[in-house]
C-alpha cells in the first residue's frame, strides 16, 4: 500500500473485517456529526462511513456530485426526499442538491458516497468540499492522535 491510500485498517482494500467498535470517531466540522472512515478508494473516489448525528443537527446544503446510498440503523433523517426511518436505505443520484438535512432524532447511519460532497454558503458559494482525501486524511490524523 502507498503513502497515498494507506490507513491503519486498510481501508481501501476490497476484502478484509473492518472491526468498527475499534475506530474512533472523527468530528468532521459539519454540526456535531461525527464518522467512523470504514473505507476509500482512490480510483473510484469512493469512500463508506458510518456517520452518528445528534437529535436537532441539522446539516447545511450540499451537492452530491456523485451518487451516494444511505441505510438508518437508528433514528431517523427528514430532506427534500421524505423521512428515512431505522431500517431503511435511500439513493441520491449524481447531482442532487440537498436542503438542509435534519435529524429529529439520534440518527447512526450507513452511507456510500461516490465522489465528492459540495457544502454551500446561504449565497450558494462553495463553503467547503469532502471527498475521499478528506475522509483517509482524517482518519489518519485521528489514529496519530489515539496512538499518542
Amino acid at each position: 500500500m502507498n503513502d497515498i491510500t494507506k490507513t491503519a485498517h486498510n481501508a481501501t482494500g476490497l476484502e478484509g473485517v473492518v472491526k468498527i467498535d475499534e475506530l474512533p470517531w472523527i468530528d468532521i466540522g459539519v454540526g456535531d456529526n461525527a464518522i467512523k472512515v470504514l473505507r476509500v478508494c482512490p480510483e473510484t473516489q469512493q469512500h463508506t462511513i458510518l456517520i452518528k448525528a445528534p437529535a436537532g443537527q441539522v446539516n447545511q446544503r450540499h451537492i452530491h456530485s456523485g451518487p451516494a446510498d444511505f441505510y438508518v440503523i437508528e433514528g431517523e433523517i427528514e430532506y427534500r426526499g421524505g423521512t428515512i426511518k431505522k431500517g431503511d436505505w435511500a439513493y441520491e443520484a449524481a447531482g442532487s442538491l440537498h436542503e438542509a438535512t435534519s435529524h429529529p432524532k439520534d440518527t447512526l447511519y450507513l452511507a456510500n458516497i461516490y465522489g465528492p460532497v459540495v457544502f454551500l454558503k446561504e449565497d450558494d458559494s462553495v463553503d467547503f468540499i469532502l471527498d475521499w482525501r478528506s475522509y483517509r486524511d482524517m482518519d489518519a490524523a485521528a489514529r496519530e492522535a489515539a496512538a499518542e
